[in-house]
């Protein structure tokens, strides 16, 4: 919900507040063709292994920590990030760019479950990008900063702008693919 606001009063603290005169819902922006419905132009993308064990009820395997590890190595791996970043933008030309979706101006976003993991993901969206000669290019968001292979690195160093462009920016070509920690 945006809230609009109106009319200015002074709060307990004395500091200046103002009343919402109207609330833009989502729903209403979505219905007025503002913005488009997320939920519907979702596409998840899903890892699938499974953990065997050698040995049947192993009293020193705890199958849940094994899991939980074996999912954040699999994961973590650069390999495993390369081949989901071929499947989104390949999934992204064939099945938004091809089609013409949202007039030919659609993006895509990638939500990361943290910063490391958007900085690995932007990396291997640009290089393939790159590799497959395409004119669009990534864009990074996170704040602070952070090590990325023994470097310290920061959104507007990755990106080549300041963070503050990226709403702008990502509105504009060669800007696609929109990379974020959730």
């Amino acid at each position: 919900m945006i809230p609009m606001f109106g009319k200015a009063y002074k709060g307990p603290e004395g500091k200046v507040k103002h009343l919402p005169f109207h609330c833009y819902t989502m729903k209403q922006a979505i219905q007025e063709g503002f913005i488009i419905d997320v939920p519907k132009n979702y596409a998840p993308v899903n890892s699938y292994y499974k953990l065997v064990k050698t040995v049947i009820d192993d009293p020193e395997v705890d199958i849940k920590k094994a899991q939980k590890k074996l999912r954040k190595y699999v994961e973590n791996h650069d390999h495993a990030i390369r081949l989901k970043a071929e499947i989104m933008v390949d999934h992204f030309y064939e099945q938004v760019i091809s089609r013409r979706k949202i007039g030919g101006k659609a993006r895509a976003m990638v939500v990361c479950s943290g910063v490391n993991r958007a900085i690995q993901y932007f990396f291997a969206i640009n290089n393939y990008l790159s590799e497959t000669k395409s004119p669009y290019k990534a864009i990074v968001a996170f704040s602070g900063e952070h090590e990325y292979k023994g470097e310290k690195v920061t959104g507007s160093s990755l990106n080549g702008f300041s963070s503050i462009d990226i709403s702008e920016k990502i509105k504009e070509d060669p800007y696609r693919f929109l990379i974020c920690a959730d």
